[in-house]
């Protein structure tokens, strides 16, 4: 019979019809490339000025995350890379922002712009944000399901200057 095999299915297809997204903005005046790193890399997405890219979170994989990198060029090189990481494990995210590398204060994926980790649906949620220079804050927890949204270069008096 295949009456599990249905409920499987359409479990599954409940499960990430309703799964939450990871969000990247890009509010800069330049475009930027990203890619998503679990146990592989994505290719590399260029997202233009004022375009924003998108995909659905998925669990973590035998307790690896995910990592959202984004550069300023169309290759990965010894460049600073700005990373999103996120780790879903049931109705815990886990989720924190860093640059690589970190060891470089001069080497900073996006020196002297605003960045922010935010929730746009008005959840109870503990934002990130970096204004110039990028320091570490340890990681974030929500309990539950959340969109991520990461905001390049959020300048808010910057978008309405004349």
């Amino acid at each position: 019979m295949h009456l599990p095999t249905l409920i499987s299915t359409l479990a599954l297809m409940a499960n990430t019809a309703f799964a939450a997204d990871i969000i990247i903005n890009n509010k800069c005046h330049y475009p930027v490339w990203v890619s998503s790193v679990q146990t592989e890399k994505t290719l590399l997405k260029k997202i233009q000025p004022g375009d924003n890219w998108s995909e659905a979170q998925i669990p973590a994989l035998d307790g690896v995350g995910v990592s959202i990198q984004v550069i300023k060029q169309d290759a990965f090189s010894e460049k600073p890379i700005l990373n999103l990481q996120y780790s879903l494990n049931g109705e815990d995210l886990w989720y924190s922002m860093s640059n690589t590398p970190s060891d470089d204060p001069n080497a900073l994926a996006f020196k002297d712009e605003k960045l922010r980790i935010h929730n746009i649906d008005g959840l109870p949620f503990t934002e990130i944000v970096w204004v110039g220079n990028h320091r570490p804050e340890g990681t974030e927890h929500y309990h539950g399901e959340a969109t991520l949204t990461l905001e390049l270069c959020d300048d808010f008096a910057r978008r309405f200057r004349a």
